[in-house]
């Protein structure tokens, strides 16, 4: 059936090699650079003491006792070390005409304060050039979201720049929690929202697991499984939501009329209640909490204008999502190849929503194309 559709995946992930640290950290940098001594079934990696981690990095060990089987999942994927024909190969299985990648353990540099703002910048680019380099014999199919680091804002915009126009990046990842600063309208970080908007590319916000920021949910990571699970659960579309209010009610989105946004991973589910309840705070009976301030547009307004979300293809409720917001800004994500993944069969599974026809075409194409803009479609 997928070869009635054209098919953009969206939000898939990056399963990087476990020395590209070694490979392509630049040489003042390499010795200082995180020091991989371990992986959890070929995906998360653990991470011995150094200067990122004095203690170490263990990520691995919150997935003991889970029941996940990567291999077993995934198979010459996994046998090949996430090679780029593996992933080729498994996009013709599914469908896919275009991939999106977003970084797993290459958001360290997004991820984790560190002191000297030029380690991480450092790591940054190294993680970038080492996504070029994959990416490469793709003929484009397989696309990348570029990774800044926010310890120094105008490394970032420059690396922003280089990676977007220099190396191809078809969009930049950043975390909904916001990292160095509490906001993000923090001023210092005006400039690269600028720059985002001047180069036309979109700002894709995507929360991960084990992170030391705090985030929604993360009171739960110390307890049984049941509650890490609720932690998952809660923090990615809660972050989510958070991450678009912030743009919307400081007044970001006012000025910068042209940058798109897209809030990744956290479902869609919540959409039609967050625009709900954002709108009766600015527009209707909580309108009171604003005081003499305004916002020129109803939240909603602005969500249909920059901002875009992903669905899970097999989310309950997609069909009243779009019964109540619309279709325009909805986008398919598949998340391979992640252990949680809805893989193989991802797309026989959204082909399944009750949804129009005419609402499939736009999600699985239509919507990224307008999110990611001419990168997508070189």
């Amino acid at each position: 059936m997928s070869e009635n559709y054209k098919i953009i995946d969206a939000d898939a992930h990056m399963l990087e090699t476990l020395d590209m640290w070694d490979k392509y950290v630049e040489p003042p940098y390499k010795d200082r650079a995180p020091k991989v001594v371990g992986h959890w079934q070929r995906t998360l990696v653990d991470y011995g003491p150094g200067e990122v981690f004095p203690e170490g990095n263990y990520p691995t060990k919150r997935f003991e006792g889970t029941t996940f089987e990567v291999k077993g999942k995934y198979g010459h994927a996994y046998d090949s070390w996430w090679s780029i024909d593996s992933r080729l190969k498994d996009m013709d299985k599914e469908g896919y005409q275009i991939q999106v990648c977003f970084a797993t353990n290459g958001l360290l540099p997004a991820m984790y304060p560190m002191k000297d703002p030029k380690l991480p910048a450092a790591l940054a680019r190294a993680y970038n050039n080492w996504c070029h380099d994959y990416c490469s014999p793709s003929s484009q199919r397989v696309q990348w979201a570029a990774i800044l680091s926010l310890a120094d804002v105008k490394e970032a915009v420059l690396e922003l720049r280089r990676a977007v126009t220099d190396l191809g990046a078809t969009t930049i990842m950043l975390r909904a929690e916001p990292i160095y600063v509490k906001v993000w309208h923090d001023p210092v970080l005006f400039p690269l929202w600028e720059e985002a908007e001047r180069l036309d590319v979109s700002i894709s916000f995507h929360t991960t697991g084990g992170s030391p920021l705090s985030h929604a949910g993360d009171r739960f990571l110390s307890g049984p499984k049941p509650l890490m699970a609720l932690d998952h659960a809660a923090a990615f579309p809660m972050e989510n939501m958070l991450a678009m209010g912030n743009f919307i009610f400081a007044g970001l989105l006012d000025k910068h009329p042209n940058l798109r946004l897209s809030f990744l991973e956290g479902n869609a589910g919540w959409v039609p209640f967050w625009l709900s309840r954002m709108d009766d705070h600015a527009d209707g009976r909580q309108r009171d909490f604003m005081g003499s301030d305004t916002v020129d547009l109803k939240p909603s307004d602005y969500y249909r204008r920059q901002c875009f979300v992903a669905a899970d293809a097999d989310e309950g409720g997609l069909k009243f999502v779009i019964e109540a917001t619309g279709d325009d800004n909805i986008i398919f994500n598949s998340d391979y190849p992640h252990p949680d993944a809805a893989f193989p069969g991802v797309l026989d599974e959204f082909l399944e929503q009750p949804i129009p026809e005419e609402s499939k075409r736009k999600i699985l194409w239509d919507n990224s194309l307008r999110l990611y803009g001419d990168r997508i479609n070189k």
